[in-house]
This record gives C-alpha cells, structure tokens and sequence, in this order.
C-alpha cells in the first residue's frame, strides 16, 4: 500500500510554462498535491523543446516537459475568449494554491490582481514567480535563463566571465534559474500552507528569480568586487582551484578553506612548493594561487577522474568529476540511493526520469501519474472540479474556450 502523501487533499493550480513554476507544481504533486496544469490550446512552450525520445520534435515527448509536469491533470483553457476569465476565476476558488510565473501585468490586465483574487478566495496561497519580482522599476522587463544568469551574479562564477574575454555573454547549460525558482517557491508555498493552518488567511508570495540567484552567491559578488584577487583577473582558476583537467576527463576540486588546502596538499604527496607556511592562509592563496596552478595541473593530469575522486573523498575535500549523461545514469551512488524512478507515459513509454532533491521516509514522494497529454483531463476537471454541466462544457468546446 502507498503511503498517503504530506500534501494530499491540497488543491493546486498552475498557471505556469516552462521551468521555474512547472518544477514548482511538480514538487507540490510529487509529494500528494491535487495539481492541475492551466495550459493554452496550443500547449507549455516547453513541449517545443528537446530533447524528444524516439522521434523528433512532438507535443507529447518533450523529455522537459515529460519529466517537469510528473502526476499532474492537464487542461486547457483561452483566456482571451468570454468564457476564459470566468473559468479561470472558478479555478481561483476552487484552490488552495496559485502558481503563476506571468510577467505581473498579465493577470492584472484581465482584472485578476491580488486584491481581486483574495475576493474570490481569502484563503487562496498565490506564489508569484518573476524575474525581477512584482514590484519595483524592472517588474515588468522580460528576463530569461540568460539574463538572469547574469542579473544574479552566476555568470561572473563562470569561465568565461573575465572582462580579457572578447565574446558575447553566454549560459549554464540547462535550466539552472527555473530549477532553484521552483524549489525555492515551493518552500515558501508550503511554508505559507503551514501559516495558513494557524491564521486561516491566505498569502501573496513573490519570488524574483534574481534573488534567487544572488542569494546563491551572495559572497562570491562581494567578494569579486572588492578583492584584488587573481581570480577575479583570470579565467576558470577559482581560489579552490575550480575545474582541472584529469588524465581522461575534468574534475571540480573545491578546497577554499585552509584544513582543506592542506588535505589536497597531502593527496598530491606533499610536494615542497605546496607545503611552506604561506599557503596555509586562505588570503595568500587567494591572491597567489596562479602561482603554482601549473604544478597542480600537472600533478592532475597524471590522474583519473574515479581514482581521485575516491582518493579525495577519503581526505574529506569536496571534489567531484564532471560526468557526461552517461556517467550519470549509470552512477553507483545514484543506484544505491535509489536516484532515479522508472515512469510509463502512454506516448514515449517506459523510461527511467530523475528523482527529487530530499528523501522523506514516512512519506516519500512519488510519481502519481506521468505528465498529462495536452487537453488530457479537460473533461474531468472541469466537469467534476468547476461544477460545468455537460452542456456548459460542450459550450467550452464549441466557443475554443478549451
């Protein structure tokens, strides 16, 4: 038997594309939220992006879309139409939470502002997710994984933000500001879900993605600003050493602080320009690191990626080999945790997706159903969820208001 999850019986709607409130529902569903997914008729945005198991570009394989949307109900709806907004006010109602990652103007031009929607729902929860948050003079400027990036400050981590290189601005790979937006509003949704079982109010959350991203590095800007240091002069050389290639790979050695300078220092056998007095002060290292960068990238370069990642993690130094896709899925850590859960989704099949960032073992979390098809649950929810009769739904269908 399933063990019931910590959120079930919370009714929740999202009102989100792509990543950051996507990621957010899916952390509310996976752990027993009622999530029902608002998409226009054509679909998320995401369903356009890859990549697509077994064929090429389809609506329904988007692996970004497949894995960021597990057990949720999917429907559809055209806010544009006559019947669009009263629909969407009956979805307000109707929940306990609101996700919602719209620039701010979009449901406040259609009438539905904060103050309209707690009419509707005093108890409602409605977590905004923004790139510059809701209020203030960038509210409503356009921001995506770039600009963030580099609104942020995470772009001044990366190797290629040093002021001697001659390109344009470039991102992480993936989606790394829509995952931390999504987790970090699925915090505060759930801390507000708590708040309410006390007040019995509900509460207007706004999280600008940017801070997100600032609060991640918050010492690194100062630091960078008002250091004169090496690592703000050249590229990729950190003062914990940063990416370093290896005999048959790359490996990310992270040792800032002294205990754990020296316990690298010992893992490379305690070679006599790596042990003088000098370099047991973060200060000094900061500023002097460059100078013996050759030696240590020697010294890496006659090393494995397995051997010393083991040998590292012996001597306690947080490092770790970069891994191709590869590496990850057939990662014996991964295995032994039990990382990854198979999922079975009507269009593409069996395949294995990635878990969560937590374990819980009284309720763990789980995939209650694979990711909606588009349009999927129309029928369902509006009919048993929004008290539509039958001929007011065929009405929906007629006027292309689903």
């Amino acid at each position: 038997m399933i063990a019931a999850g910590p959120l079930d019986g919370i009714k929740v709607v999202e009102f989100a594309t792509m990543v950051s409130g996507p990621y957010c529902g899916k952390m509310l569903a996976d752990m027993g939220a009622d999530v029902i997914k608002i998409e226009p008729p054509e679909g998320d945005p995401s369903r356009r992006c890859g990549p697509f198991p077994k064929t090429g570009p389809h609506p329904e394989r988007s692996a970004l879309f497949l894995y960021n949307n597990t057990s949720k109900r999917g429907v559809t709806l055209n806010m544009v139409t006559a019947g669009g907004l009263d629909a969407f006010k009956r979805f307000v109602r109707w929940a306990d939470v609101l996700i919602d990652n719209y620039p701010p103007s979009y449901l406040e031009s259609l009438g539905l502002g904060w103050d309209e929607m707690c009419k509707l729902n005093t108890e409602l929860i409605y977590t905004s997710i923004t790139p510059y948050g809701r209020t203030g003079p960038r509210a409503n400027v356009k921001g995506d994984e770039l600009t963030i990036i580099h609104a942020g400050g995470l772009g001044n981590l990366m190797p290629t933000r040093s002021v001697d290189v001659d390109r344009a601005p470039v991102k992480m790979g993936g989606h790394p500001v829509g995952y931390h937006g999504g987790i970090t509003a699925a915090f505060a949704t759930m801390s507000a879900l708590l708040g309410r079982v006390k007040t019995g109010c509900g509460r207007a959350i706004d999280i600008s993605l940017q801070e997100v991203i600032l609060a991640m590095i918050q010492p690194n800007v100062a630091g960078n600003r008002y250091h004169d240091s090496s690592w703000s002069r050249v590229p990729d050389r950190p003062p914990a050493m940063g990416r370093m290639k290896s005999k048959d790979g790359y490996i990310i050695v992270g040792a800032p602080e002294d205990h754990h300078f020296r316990a690298f220092v010992e893992l490379m056998g305690n070679p006599e320009w790596g042990t003088t007095p000098e370099w047991n002060s973060m200060a000094y290292r900061i500023n002097r690191v460059m100078d013996i960068a050759p030696m240590m990238d020697e010294w890496m370069l006659q090393q494995t990626n397995e051997d010393v990642y083991h040998a590292g993690a012996k001597k306690r130094i947080p490092m770790g080999p970069i891994n191709s896709a590869r590496d990850v899925m057939n990662s014996q850590q991964y295995a032994a945790r039990g990382y990854f859960v198979e999922v079975d989704h009507p269009e593409v099949g069996k395949y294995r997706y990635a878990g969560w960032p937590y374990q819980m073992s009284a309720t763990p979390p789980r995939v209650g159903r694979p990711a909606p098809l588009l349009g999927q649950h129309n029928q369902e929810v509006y009919r048993n969820c929004l008290g539509y009769s039958p001929e007011e739904f065929e009405h929906l269908q007629r006027t292309g208001t689903i």
